[in-house]
């Protein structure tokens, strides 16, 4: 609240000018009222009674007077001051406890003691700050009805000006103290001209031994001593140790006749081990001969405006660090009906802010901080403070300021003008330093807008995927029904094809979750399976992928290996490399060429997988961009396709996997791409896999129905699909719904034994189907599977989260779908 230090600061100077706490607190209630958004209050004095018990003395409060009687109330007690006596109240309940009472329900507070009188303005919400000096309750704020509630927020806002508050009000106190006190000294002073025993000072006559031969009351009062006490003491078993040498020669220079009377303020030490200070007057008296007779002390305890300046001061010391401990600058600018600019008043964020001294040049001479803004802007920013201060309207402007040492910073300037009687315009402002908000700001505004473009990337990319998967669910699903179906044996070239369109639908399937991880791999978060590979076995699988192309080529591929090597990658993304390395090599090559892919070690760390075409190479300049997304060199305008993606992932890849990528190529000659990878132990040998077969179902219990699928989808080549395998299922019947309403309605007419469910059906989700069917006690324990082309891992793990017993992902993988049915279906009973 950039207005809050000005505040203080006029709160103060008004109090140090008037010293009227009804006239300051007059004039501040309202700018309370405005910085708390309240709508009415008080500002009081804590009081109290004979028995200790604190009641409130109102200084200033909000006109609420509902009626004649409440105005005339109010006026009558306001010269005294209200008073407020019922603790059962919500500020009664700040004063029991000296805490703070916010109070957001207020009609329904349990602390309130009873209703308000019948016309009373409404108590909404109500804030009670007790107002603390030192450890005393000295005062309290009350705030009512502030629109959006009270919090500990608005609390610590205010507390610089509650603070202030408080020092006022103790102020006040300590003067009411020593107004009692003078009031009682001029009583004792009025009773001293009649008598030197009723003195209101303190008397004493000292002897030149410093013993004491008479003293008053008063001064008995004063040091805390009976008279008899006195008569056979010293003065120095009176004087506090630190002033007593002081006193000691000043008796000397008086008995000398080198001094006739001296002024000055002493402690005394009383019984208690307590200090007063005494404001003295001491006299020599000599007789006719000139000779030493005694002195004469007029002693007045001053001990109470001692304490009150003591109090001054710790308040003044409280406002400057308050003041140099506010981030930025706290100001007065003033500028004289000549034009003339000054600062009387910076605190100390001025060095930072302005690398000016507050306490230098700069209070006579404001041009050296005008000077300090960057030029092109002053006009402006002078132009708009004079503007403000013509029409005494409060000023706020950001401007750019130009430092010695740190250079630019943006600055935010706020004031309030007043017109002095001497016709200059102060203005009691504040500075603010917002170079680190606006680089935020504009740091935020790039990150929204690369987010956005990360959401619209992501967006894209999971439909893609879907729109890709689906097909491949049908060609992958339908080729490992062909390999995997006992009853209609294939021969083994028939198998060998199938297995070729398995491996490449597999390829392509593995290559849709590349392009889907591309923003991962860029972002450094694509997660990684690293094991050790046998290279000659992925290599292998690699130029099964790549044959088709090579033979439609004319390009032969070969292997030569340099030994037993593994290597410690993952194997999707090494072999993901590898087909890409290879496909280059077989698309860049010319017919009748070949392809070499050679291994060997490079030492005991590290192994290196060459592959080199006779293709038509790279020129320097093509091989510094080799590595750019969507770069292909200029081979967009060749018959040849592609996408210009492949090297791009392929490095990312290799950098992933704790390797690294080079290249060697002259035009004309081809290319060798080299990749080097960390060297992995051989792993332990494990059986050969005879290809997969689909797993066998437990025999159905005789006589027993078959168990119901309930299957939602809205691909009919899908349902085929699952349709086909559930014929090698004879226990189980497919029930189908082509959409998720369907599904629900099915689903409620006849509970199926187990819920297979899309996740994007035509109407709805496969999440608000399971949403709509989960308070349904029938099919509370039926299986519930999703079968889904979105394998994107939130999707997965919101499913999940939400119900579903397992997600199963398209293209589908058949030996693990009918494992995953027999599993769930083995502990149903069949529905009837």
């Amino acid at each position: 609240m950039p207005e809050l230090g000005a505040l203080i600061r006029q709160l103060q100077s008004q109090f140090v000018r008037s010293a009227e706490p009804h006239r300051v607190f007059d004039a501040l209630l309202p700018e309370l009222l405005r910085l708390g958004e309240s709508e009415y209050g008080f500002i009081a004095e804590v009081w109290r009674q004979p028995d200790g018990a604190p009641y409130l003395k109102i200084f200033t409060l909000s006109n609420i007077a509902w009626d004649t009687a409440s105005r005339e109330r109010v006026e009558r007690e306001r010269v005294d001051g209200m008073e407020f006596h019922n603790l059962k109240t919500l500020f009664g309940a700040a004063l029991v406890t000296g805490a703070p009472v916010i109070a957001n329900d207020a009609p329904n507070d349990p602390r309130r003691g009873g209703g308000l009188p019948h016309g009373h303005l409404a108590l909404n919400t109500f804030l009670g700050v007790p107002l603390h000096y030192g450890s005393e309750l000295v005062g309290m704020i009350g705030l009512a009805n502030r629109q959006p509630g009270y919090d500990a927020a608005l609390l610590d806002t205010l507390d610089p000006l509650f603070q202030s508050m408080a020092g006022i009000i103790a102020s006040v106190q300590l003067d009411r103290q020593r107004r009692a006190a003078e009031s009682a000294l001029r009583a004792s002073e009025e009773r001293w001209r009649h008598s030197f025993e009723m003195a209101g000072a303190g008397i004493a006559q000292t002897g030149a031994d410093g013993r004491l031969l008479e003293v008053n009351a008063r001064f008995c009062e004063i040091v805390g001593r009976s008279r008899e006490a006195l008569f056979v003491a010293s003065f120095r078993e009176l004087t506090h140790p630190d002033d007593l040498a002081d006193d000691e020669a000043l008796l000397r220079r008086l008995v000398a006749g080198q001094v006739l009377r001296e002024n000055r303020e002493k402690r005394y030490l009383r019984p208690d081990g307590t200090a007063l200070w005494a404001q003295l007057t001491v006299t020599a008296v000599f007789d006719a001969q000139g000779r030493f007779q005694h002195t004469v002390t007029v002693a007045l305890d001053i001990d109470q405006r001692r304490r009150a300046e003591a109090a001054l001061r710790e308040r003044e010391a409280l406002f400057t660090k308050l003041a140099d401990r506010v981030p930025g600058v706290l100001l007065q600018f003033n500028v004289d009906v000549q034009g003339v600019a000054r600062v009387p008043y910076a605190s100390r964020g001025l060095r930072d802010l302005f690398e000016l001294d507050p306490d230098g040049a700069v209070r006579d001479d404001a041009r050296l901080m005008i000077e300090r803004v960057a030029k092109g802007q002053r006009k402006r920013v002078w132009e708009t403070l004079e503007r403000a201060g013509q029409r005494l309207e409060s000023w706020a402007i950001e401007f750019e300021v130009d430092l010695p040492s740190r250079g630019r910073r943006s600055v935010e300037a706020q004031g309030s003008p007043e017109r002095l009687p001497d016709g200059s315009t102060t203005w009691h402002g504040y500075i603010s330093d917002i170079t680190d908000r606006k680089q935020a700001d504009a740091a935020l505004m790039n990150a929204q807008a690369a987010a956005r473009a990360n959401e619209a990337k992501t967006e894209f990319l999971s439909r893609m995927s879907h729109e890709l998967r689906t097909p491949l669910n049908a060609v992958l699903g339908f080729t490992q029904l062909l390999l995997g179906d006992p009853s209609a044996p294939l021969q083994d070239s028939q198998r060998g094809r199938l297995g070729h369109i398995e491996r490449a639908g597999q390829h392509l399937l593995a290559m849709i979750g590349d392009v889907l991880d591309l923003s991962r791999i860029e972002t450094g978060s694509l997660p990684l399976a690293p094991q050790a590979i046998d290279l000659a076995a992925l290599i292998d699988e690699s130029f099964a992928l790549v044959l088709p192309t090579a033979r439609a080529g004319g390009v032969a591929l070969v292997q030569r290996a340099g030994g037993d090597l593994h290597v410690q990658a993952d194997p999707v993304r090494l072999r993901q490399v590898l087909v890409n390395l290879l496909s280059n090599a077989v698309k860049y090559n010319r017919s009748g060429g070949q392809v070499v892919v050679e291994t060997a070690g490079v030492d005991e760390h590290a192994v290196r997988i060459a592959v080199t075409d006779t293709g038509v190479g790279l020129t320097p300049a093509q091989q510094l961009h080799l590595f750019e997304p969507f770069n292909r060199l200029g081979a967009e305008r060749s018959s040849i396709e592609g996408t210009g993606l492949g090297l791009a992932i392929t490095l990312r890849l290799v950098e992933l996997m704790d390797g690294r990528i080079s290249v060697h190529s002259q035009p004309g000659s081809g290319s060798t791409f080299n990749v080097e990878l960390r060297r992995a132990p051989a792993p332990p040998a494990r059986p050969a896999a005879a290809g997969q077969a689909l797993p066998d179902a437990a025999a159905p219990a005789s006589g027993s129905a078959p168990h119901s699928v309930l299957y939602a989808e809205d691909n009919r080549l899908n349902i085929e699909l699952v349709q086909q395998l559930l014929l090698l299922r004879s226990g189980c019947e497919l029930r189908v719904a082509y959409t998720g309403r369907e599904a629900i309605e099915s689903a409620r007419r006849q509970p199926p034994d187990l819920l297979l469910i899309d996740m994007h059906l035509g109407d709805m989700s496969g999440i608000e189907v399971l949403d709509a069917l989960r308070d349904d006690e029938a099919l509370e324990q039926v299986p519930r599977i999703a079968l889904s082309a979105d394998a994107q891992p939130q999707v997965v793990r919101a499913a999940l989260e939400r119900g579903f017993d397992e997600y199963l992902t398209k293209p589908v993988d058949v030996a693990e779908l009918l494992r995953c049915l027999d599993r769930h279906l083995a502990t149903r009973r069949p529905a009837r």
